[in-house]
């Protein structure tokens, strides 16, 4: 695993989750965790109260799951339910430089399983009243500079320094960042969650006691991926893989979650990139200990001491690509056909020697549907490529589309698209309004501003006025008209 442009951050050392057994033979400095559980002059972040959860109450692999039944979703009066261990205690280690991670409980999502609400998950709460919900706790702790807030109260965070682990790009302004649970609450809903009630939920919505649960992350990346799985979605910076199916792995087995055969499938596979040896254990008599994050992290060179605190050190994603691109045309309200088959946008390469490749690019809208663009879509140099909602041009009114995007539309009251490259990068945003939206005809970019600052302003935006022969007007993958 690479290990260029290093990025530091703050490590929270919040509590243990009694998971994963970490067992490494070779000698170890010893960790020092003091002064990480607090931000300077800032309260103390309270931990949810975590009873001790017996071995036998951990997930094992033939463990039955509970058949859902959609009238009631929370388990009957009076019965236990199993919440994460706070104990930090590690056991010794005892079987060479591997690292122990449990076999999840493996089943599939159930047909019949109540529908998801969010609403139930009440999350970025307040318990302790000090005005700083979940969210701007997280985000203290995590900044690796003091906090700046919106006012003296210190409730919001607006600034700050934050290290983004899923693109590995570092971040000043809050307003960029999610929150993101690392397991989605829909995810979890899915895997078992269906069964807690209110109380539980809002606890996994909430939860402190893992400094990997709540991350703060590119809020582009987030929204990529959703609610998705490791099978569906993972992050753009190759070095954080082994990471993140270590973590994922340790929410789930805290909190009781299952996983499905394509879910477990693909984080083996994430682990097998990890630098250490990972045993995956379905062994019963296999004593399961809280893990120790702080010591796995050095093992994989991720982590180091610096006077009282630890820190993590991060590795970004080489960006492989330097350049710009433009979003130069817009089509989001044909005429000669429906919206959901004529939409399509056009995507131009100011350079006049490198091609593009957009293969593994991201693409949105303005409500924070995104769309990772899968295969070869060659973008020439000095060229363009259209990218349409149908790529058929026997439905799509004659439009020759380079590539069929999915997932997102771009509204007639005004949206906007937003281009990223594979490590994250937004390479190109451009939002529009009503006023710019032409019914049977595209909203061209004036070739004097063809560049991704002049499609910034509206003012070189106009209504395309070539004709296509569906009786609409654009320049799909052609050069634009002057407005």
């Amino acid at each position: 695993m690479g290990r260029l442009n290093t990025i530091v951050s703050a490590a929270r050392v919040r509590g243990s989750v009694p998971v994963l057994a970490v067992l490494l033979s070779c000698a170890i400095l010893s960790f020092s965790t003091t002064g990480c559980g607090s931000t300077p002059s800032v309260p103390d972040i309270p931990d949810i109260p975590l009873p001790t959860v017996s071995r036998e109450l951990l997930p094992q692999r033939d463990t039955p799951v509970p058949t859902p039944v959609a009238s009631d979703t929370s388990p009957p009066a009076g019965a236990p339910m199993a919440t994460p261990n706070a104990s930090a205690t590690p056991a010794p280690t005892a079987n060479g430089a591997s690292v122990l991670v449990p076999r999840l409980t493996i089943a599939e999502v159930p047909e019949n399983l109540p529908v998801y609400s969010r609403s139930e998950w009440k999350h970025w709460v307040d318990p302790d009243g000090d005005c700083q919900n979940t969210r701007a706790e997280v985000l203290i702790e995590e900044s690796t500079a003091d906090p700046v807030f919106a006012s003296e109260r210190h409730c919001r965070v607006t600034g700050g320094r934050w290290n983004g682990p899923y693109t590995g790009q570092t971040f000043t302004d809050a307003g960029d960042l999610d929150i993101d649970h690392l397991v989605p609450l829909k995810n979890a809903h899915q895997s078992g969650g269906w069964q807690w009630n209110e109380g539980h939920k809002e606890d996994y919505a909430n939860s402190m006691a893992a400094d990997f649960h709540l991350i703060a992350v590119d809020k582009s990346a987030n929204r990529a991926k959703g609610a998705k799985g490791p099978e569906e979605w993972q992050p753009p910076d190759p070095a954080y893989l082994c990471e993140y199916a270590y973590y994922w792995i340790a929410v789930k087995a805290a909190w009781e979650l299952t996983a499905t055969a394509a879910e477990w499938e693909a984080l083996e596979q994430m682990l097998a990139l990890c630098p250490v040896t990972v045993e995956i254990v379905d062994d019963a008599s296999v004593v399961m200990s809280p893990p120790d994050v702080a010591r796995l992290r050095e093992e994989l060179g991720l982590s180091r001491t610096d006077g009282a605190a630890t820190l993590l050190v991060a590795t970004a994603t080489p960006e492989p690509f330097s350049g710009s691109l433009v979003i130069s045309e817009i089509m989001p309200d044909p005429s000669a056909v429906r919206d959901a088959a004529g939409e399509w946008f056009e995507i131009y390469n100011p350079d006049s020697e490198q091609a593009v490749n957009l293969d593994g690019w991201t693409i949105g809208d303005g409500d924070g549907d995104l769309h990772r663009i899968s295969g070869t879509v060659e973008l020439p140099s000095g060229g363009y490529v259209v990218l349409a909602r149908n790529s058929d041009s026997t439905a799509n009114g004659g439009i020759a589309a380079d590539y069929q995007y999915q997932d997102f539309a771009l509204t007639n009251s005004g949206d906007s698209i937003v281009l990223m490259s594979p490590a994250g990068r937004v390479i190109d945003r451009v939002e529009y309004n009503q006023a710019l939206v032409f019914p049977g005809a595209s909203t061209s970019l004036d070739l004097a501003a063809l560049n991704s600052a002049g499609n910034d302003d509206h003012a070189n935006w106009c209504r395309s006025s070539s004709g296509m022969p569906n009786g609409d007007y654009g320049t799909p993958g052609e050069a634009n008209n002057g407005c």
